[in-house]
This record gives C-alpha cells, structure tokens and sequence, in this order.
C-alpha cells in the first residue's frame, strides 16, 4: 500500500510467484509484491496505471473523522536499527510539530495506546498512512536519503492526517499540471481527490505547504516543470515544494484539524512566563479556553509558579478554573485544581510533560493569572523496568553553564546499566570543558564508573549495585546536542549457579548467552556443548576438508576453524575443491543457506570478513591480513553436496617490517613482496622509491575508481593526465565525484579537468570544471569517455576522487557497419542485474530502415514474459506499436524496421537472472519487415 510516500490501504504481503532451483532443491520466492484493497471508490481506468493497481490519493486536511488521532496524540515507537543520530533527528521534527500544533508525540505505552506509528525502514523509502489507520501499528518509513528533517517533517504531515496540497479539489484555481512533462507512469501522483475525501477546513491553497510538491517533481527532466503555480499579472509566482519548516497554513489547517484551543501555545523552552486574555470590559459568549503545554527533556521536571490568582470562583471550581496536570493528556494525574484568588505553592511535575488548562464561563472583570515556570534538570530517579534520560533541550544544543545531578535507582538485585543513544558532547583530551560523569553509587563520592565527552556514542556502564550518580556539566563556551540514553535494570544471570551453560556464560544487557570453547558447538537446547568439526592449526601448512569429505557433508553442522601463524607471518588458503549448496549463476552472493566464511582476525580479536562463497566455483586465493585466520562452514536442514577441500600455508609478510623499504606501498606476494606508487607516479629503478611518471591511462572495466595523482595529497605542478574510457557497445559511461578541490577561477584557466564524449580531445565537450564544487554527473552518449586533467606551475589542492560505472541504453545510429548491443556490461563473464531498465533507440538516418539480429538471447523463461524480457517497439520511443516481447532461449527472428528508428527495451525483476543477450545492428535499404507489427 505504499505508494510514493503515502499509504492508503491494508496492507497484504502476497508471494507472487515461488520458482524451484534444481541445483539446491529450495524455493526462491520472489520479494513480497504489496496489494491494495483502496477504501475509496475510484472509477476504473483504461490505463497501465490501473492495471498494475497503483491508486494514489492526494492532500489537504482529511476529510474522515476516523483517521484523525484520539486528543491529538500520537503515540511513536523508533525501531532498534536506527542510529542515535536518526532518533534525534525524529524527535526534531515530532517537537518541530508540537511547537506550532496541539498535537502531541508521545512515546507508546503499551497498556494506554493501541494505535501508534513506527519510525522504521520500507521498500517505499520514504512513506507512511494518512492519519490515523486505527488497527495498532502503522508505519511510517524513513529509508535511504530520506533522512532529512524536512522530509521527515513532511512525512509526519501525512501521519497527522495530510494529502499532498496540490491534490486539493480546487487546486485547479491555483496551479497548472504540465503532464507532458510529468515521468511516464507517474501521472497518478497529480490526480485530484473529491470533497468527500479532503475537506481543506477553509484554508486558502497553500503554495508554501511543506506539502506541496516541487515544480520538478516526477519530472521527465531536471529543468521541465510538472508543476506550475498559475500566472497571475503584476504578482511573482511564488516558489513551491519547500522542505525546511512548517508554513503558516500547515499550522493554521493543523490546529483547526485537531480543533486546538485559540488561546495558549505549547512551549519548549528552558523557562516562560503565561497568561490568559483578559476581559474587563466585556467578555465572549461562549467560554474561554486556553491550554499550555510544556515538554521537556527526559531528565527535567517542571516547577510551575502561579501568582496573581484571579478567577470567577464557582463551586468545586467546576465552571471557571485552572487545571494542571501531570503528564501531556487528559487522564494524566491532576496536581492541581485551582479558582477564586489566593498565593500557591509551586508544584512540580514528576515527569518532563506539563499540561496547564485554562477554562472560565464567567471571565468579565477577573484578570485570570500569571504563572511561570522553569524546566529543571536532574533530581531522584526511580526506575521500575525502563527509563530515559537526555541532556537539557536535547536534541536541540544544550544550554551554557549547566549542571544536572541525577541519582538513579532500580529494584534491589539489580545494577543499573545505561545505553547510550546519540551523544555529542564538547570535546576535550581530559574532558574539562563539558562532560558526562557517572558514578557507582548515589554520592559525589562514589567511585568514578565513567566520564565522557566528544562525538563518539559510549559502551554502555554497568554499575556494581541498583544505584548510579550521572551528572552532566557545560561550561559557558561551546554547546552540542548533548545525549540520549535509556536506563535499564541489569541482572547478571551469569552469576548465578544455575545459568545452565555448560562451558561459557556471556552476560548481556537484559540477557544471556551459553557459548563453547572452539572444537565444541552450541546443542539446539542452547546450553550443552557437543563436539564439533574444526579446531585450532598452528602448524605452517596443512589440510581442511568438510564434514564427511569426500561424502555429503552432514545437514545443520556449524564448524569453525582458526590457523594461527607467527608473527609477521601470512597465511593463505587454496581452495582445490567445492561444491556447497547454491548456484553461482543466480549470483546468490548473500549464500543464504549453506556457506563458507573466511575471516581474518586482528588486533583485540577484532574479525575482518573476506567473504562468504558457496554453489559450485571454488573461492579465489585468499591471503590474511594478520597472522590470524579463521574459515566458518555452515549447513542448514536441507540440501547436502560433496563440500570442500583446501590447503593453507604461511609466509612471511615482507611488508610488516619497516614497510618493506618502499616509499609509497607494499604490496605482500607469495615468498616475496612488491613496491607500488600512488597515481601518477611510477617505481623508480630501485624498486622501492617512487618518482614522477607517466599519466595516461585506458580503462576497459564497468565499474571502479579514480583520482588526481597523488591523491588524497596535493597533486604535483605542471600535471598533464588522460583517461580514455571504453565500455561495452550499448553502454555509456557515467563518471561521478566523491570529492573535488582544485584551483578556482572564473573560466577555469589554471587547473582543470576536461570531459569529452567520445574517444579524443577533439569529440563534442562534456564539461571542464575546477575549483571545490562538486561536478554533476558526467554522462557519456556512448561507450567511450576521454578525460583530462591539468595543473599548472602555482597552487595546488587535494584533486579529486571519482568513481566511474556504466549506464545501459542510449540513442544510437546506425549505419551500413554492423554494430552490437550487449544486454549487460559484463556480458559474457557473469549474469545481467536484477532491476535493469534499458531503453535503446535505434535511428538510421536518410530514409534508411535499422535491421536487428539477435546472436544469443538467454532470459529468464515465462509464458507470458512477465518476468524479464526485452521488447521492440516501431519508432522512437514505446507509444508505438509492439514487435513483440521476449524471453527465454530462444532467438527472436531478426527484424527490420518499417520507418528510419526502433526502439529496444529491456527489463528485469528482482529474483532469477540468466546470460542476457547480444545484437547487432546496421541500416538497411528495404522497407519491408520480416516480422509483421
């Protein structure tokens, strides 16, 4: 049900399809295709759209009272995977919303809300349901590159209950849709929703709605606009699809959505001072209602003064009063019930929420009250199951010259643990600036556990008993955002004698887990330990088979091995055979079910992954990068084969002392060693030292990178360098900059680099670019890309680095010399991609016909060719007619084309792939078409 960034109906996970892999005997199902079963009635449509079921329903204020939230409040979870940064982030825009709104986010309290949202990661990216779905959890995704807090801000817009604006039914009055701009099938995202969906409560159009789509969104092109407020004479067109904050109709159209009280505000600040209007003269007829809410931070407690006490006095207070209550609702504990005139206490919250009620039938001649209040940090902490606590305005910087005490205390038998979040404290070697203390006991003087300052998040901190001291402290200079931390009741269960695990009990947050010395594995029963395959070798050279081997080895086995080598010695392994569960031709890289894993282990036993290999191509030679190796073999319940078989030897790494003599790198080799330079160098005859070399280079691979010479230092004086690339024919190359600082100036006289579409200097330019903006992408028309770069006798900078890949499709002529398409970069050599989209248009200019002729075609078999398949199409681009779609292994008979172009589309989905295919292509004098359209 997602679609763009909303969703709009149940959702149903459906298994489209479940194909059998023969080699392995498992099911690979395709990724869950997402139903929808729309609750509006949409007239049925002739078109693609339709038929692949994308509905899509637009914005203003929704029109169903059932999707706005009970009282305005919104309950959130954040799902684990997100980093504290992210979290900080969702609690921007959620404060970012109540600051202007009556609504409220609230962290879920499983026995008070059953509706909630989940901050969590979709295939959509970046979406969620509009308002209220009302059947508990709902999502709202914030994927990649979504992590933007206008994004986010815009997102929880349709969380509260909003279309996008320009769906409005009059926002014809307001802006143009420029549909022959708009992508092909995108149309849909400018529909317009009935009154009996959207109901703008009044509101004018909106063109500043942090709603409101951009004028180039879902546009064929950068520069053409799908989306055009309407020309109104002598008055600017006003600027559209802003992402920085919320507009001042999102606000008003939100507060008469959630019906929020005109009088009052919501106030995030340290401290404020409040009062209701005042009526001396003449009153309202209806009654006046204000409402305060202050939020803090976890951590704080809010201490109300009110003064100057002046209202209607009624009896039980029960028509004029003020009410104050202990939490952000309703039914949050009252702490006070207040009218007539007198001095108050102050009253303290026990949480970071106040909620300050204001109501009088009767307010003519009284002058209501004043009240102020403070948000104070620090105090006694007691914490049942589990607790937050956050520096002051967190996730906004913290406030100079702070310090917060809190004393923390969980149930005896316990410790007490702290997790950070985020954390982002001014930074210091010694930390005497800003910091987090953390004590082992509730005094000043309890012994130091902890104290922390700087960027990096911290492990968490156990204390030794159920009692903790954290204090937070900033000076007046630099403020941050200070942290985030959940406090936790830890018990080590591992301290007790009836843990149950046979050989190791490791302690975890919460937890605990059994674990076995090497030689041993964990029994299903996930306490008792059993012999296992594998061991330690420290030996220079040896053997390592599979369970079993030469037989099927045996099905759910786990064995680890480790080779441990001398100091400054590598070890190599060479698999001589293999043969596991898996198909390489399906490119099961992830090697989901039975699998090798090959490991170097480093410092503080610290494992970095080679990789995991399976199916039947034996892994590449190996070699450690420390003198510590280990090789995991896994099998699961099913599927046996005949396994492995490897031999390993150690050698001495030259490179591990005094970097063997070489000046720029060392490279390791078998009995021996290597020197290399950085770009644009070369190895001087010595074989160690690096000097200034030639500069010219041909790349033939699909994908890789690149940079200026001697990158990341300043590249050298009087620089001349080339790249020609060169990729497979009906494939471009695509350059794309990582970082870019070279000389500025205005036309980039000094040093520059050069781009040009083709094979030399002398093809059509690309581009020159110089100074530290990042260049754009960097396109060719073709396969080939010819690259300069040159420096001239003054300033130098860092250069650049650049990745460079290949992109499938583009327009082609042909000619009377045969030329070829290859479905696939790495045609050939490995499988086409899942995912691949190409369009190849073919044109033969001066009334010349385009004659096809496929070589080989390999793709993914289907009645149909619902799955993969490539078409071919009469003309310039698909709206003409359809030679036919294909798939499979069998060839397609050529096919000539009946006007000067043809158009070649590929497309695939994301399970099974195969070879691909290659064609050639040439004009052609005859008109007439072996396969009729």
């Amino acid at each position: 049900p997602f679609l763009g960034d909303i969703a709009i109906g149940e959702e149903r996970v459906v298994p489209v399809r479940r194909r059998r892999n023969v080699n392995s005997n498992k099911y690979l199902t395709e990724s869950p295709v997402h139903e929808f079963e729309p609750n509006f009635d949409l007239k049925r449509k002739n078109t693609a759209s339709y038929e692949k079921r994308h509905y899509r329903i637009i914005r203003a204020a929704t029109a169903r009272k059932e999707r706005i939230w009970d009282y305005g409040v919104i309950p959130y979870e954040i799902d684990g995977n997100f980093s504290g940064l992210h979290k900080a982030l969702f609690k921007q825009a959620m404060r970012h919303w109540e600051n202007f709104t009556c609504v409220k986010f609230v962290e879920r309290n499983r026995d008070e809300h059953q509706n909630y949202i989940i901050f969590t990661e979709k295939p959509c990216g970046c979406c969620s349901f509009v308002g209220k779905r009302g059947n508990g959890g709902q999502a709202i995704s914030i994927g990649k590159n979504c992590d933007k807090f206008g994004i986010i801000v815009h997102e929880l817009g349709h969380v509260v209950g909003f279309w996008h604006e320009h769906t409005r039914p009059d926002r014809d009055k307001h802006v143009n849709i420029i549909r022959e701009n708009i992508m092909s099938g995108q149309e849909y995202n400018f529909n317009k929703l009935s009154e009996d969906e959207v109901n703008s409560l009044g509101v004018p159009y909106d063109y500043d709605s942090i709603m409101h789509y951009a004028r180039n969104t879902f546009s064929k092109g950068t520069y053409l606009d799908t989306i055009q407020p309407i020309d109104v004479p002598g008055r600017k067109r006003p600027e559209i699809g802003q992402r920085v904050r919320l507009s001042e109709g999102d606000i008003a159209q939100t507060n008469l959505l959630y019906k929020c009280p005109k009088c009052g505000r919501t106030y995030q600040t340290n401290s404020a001072t409040f009062s209701p209007p005042v009526y001396m003269e003449s009153a309202p007829k209806d009654e006046v209602r204000c409402e305060w809410r202050i939020t803090g931070t976890h951590g704080e407690k809010i201490v109300l003064n009110i003064t100057n006490l002046d209202i209607a006095k009624s009896n039980e207070c029960k028509t004029d009063y003020i009410e104050i209550r202990d939490g952000y609702w309703h039914k949050s504990p009252i702490l006070g019930l207040f009218c007539g005139t007198g001095q108050f206490p102050l009253i303290k919250s026990s949480g970071s929420r106040m909620l300050i009620t204001y109501v009088s039938k009767n307010p003519k001649g009284h002058k209501g009250f004043t009240a102020s209040y403070e948000a104070i940090c620090g105090g006694n902490l007691v914490i049942e199951t589990e607790g937050h606590l956050e520096s002051p305005n967190y996730p906004e910087d913290y406030q100079p010259n702070k310090e917060c005490i809190w004393k923390i205390t969980v149930p005896k038998n316990h410790q007490v643990a702290l997790r950070f979040q985020s954390f982002d404290v001014e930074n210091h070697d010694s930390c005497v600036y800003d910091y987090v203390e953390i004590r082992d006991g509730l005094t000043p003087d309890s012994p130091i556990l902890k104290v922390h300052c700087g960027p990096k998040v911290p492990p968490d901190v156990i204390a030794t008993s159920n009692q903790m001291f954290v204090k937070f402290v900033s000076d007046g200079s630099v403020q941050k955002t200070g942290f985030s931390a959940i406090i936790m009741k830890e018990y080590d269960e591992c301290s007790r004698i009836d843990h149950g695990c046979a050989q190791q009990c490791v302690n975890t947050l919460g937890s605990y887990i059994c674990t076995c010395k090497i030689g041993y594995e964990l029994h299903s029963d996930g306490k008792n330990c059993e012999d296992a395959c594998g061991g330690i070798f420290d030996v220079p050279n040896g053997t390592i088979t599979s369970p079993s081997f030469p037989d099927l080895y045996p099905l759910n086995k786990n064995c680890v091995w480790e080779i441990v080598a001398q100091p400054q010695y590598r070890i190599t392994i060479n698999f001589t055979h293999f043969e596991l569960e898996g198909n390489f031709n399906l490119q099961q890289q992830q090697c989901e079910y039975d699998k090798v894993e090959i490991y170097s282990k480093l410092k503080e036993d610290k494992l970095k992954k080679h990789g995991s290999f399976c199916g039947p191509k034996a892994p590449p030679l190996i070699t450690s990068e420390g003198n510590v190796m280990r090789i995991v073999f896994s099998s699961d319940t099913s599927v046996q084969k005949t396994g492995f078989a490897a031999v390993f030897f150690t050698d001495m790494d030259e490179c591990s002392i005094n970097h063997g003599g070489c000046e720029h790198e060392c490279v390791n080799t078998l009995g021996a060693y290597i020197c290399t330079c950085h770009n644009g160098y070369t190895l001087a005859e010595n074989g160690r030292d690096c000097k200034e070399g030639g500069c010219k280079y041909e790349i033939s691979t699909p994908y890789g990178t690149l940079g200026s010479p001697n990158y990341p230092d300043y590249y050298p004086p009087r620089k001349d360098c080339v790249w020609h690339f060169t990729t497979t024919p009906g494939h471009r190359i695509r350059i794309a900059f990582q970082l870019f600082v070279l000389e500025p100036h205005q036309e980039c006289s000094y040093d520059h680099v050069d781009f040009y579409d083709g094979a030399s200097p002398e093809s059509p330019s690309l581009g020159r670019f110089c100074g530290s903006k990042l260049p754009h992408l960097i396109v060719a028309s073709g396969n080939q890309m010819y690259m300069t770069f040159r420096s001239d006798a003054s300033v130098q900078r860092n250069g650049f680095w650049a990745t460079h890949s290949t992109v499938c499709g583009g327009m082609l002529e042909a000619t009377f010399d045969k030329q070829h398409i290859y479905s696939h970069a790495k045609f050939g050599s490995a499988s086409y991609e899942n995912r691949a989209d190409c369009d190849w248009t073919i044109e033969a200019r001066g009334g010349y016909n385009v004659k096809l002729s496929f070589l080989t075609f390999d793709i993914e078999d289907e009645k149909d060719c619902g799955y993969d398949f490539v078409e071919i199409f009469s003309g310039m681009d698909s709206s003409g007619p359809s030679y036919g779609k294909y798939c499979g292994s069998r060839k397609p008979f050529d096919i000539i084309s009946t006007h000067e172009a043809l158009l070649v589309r590929f497309k695939t989905d994301d399970t099974l792939v195969s070879k691909g295919f290659s064609l050639v292509y040439e004009a052609v004098e005859t008109s007439t078409s072996e396969e009729e359209i």
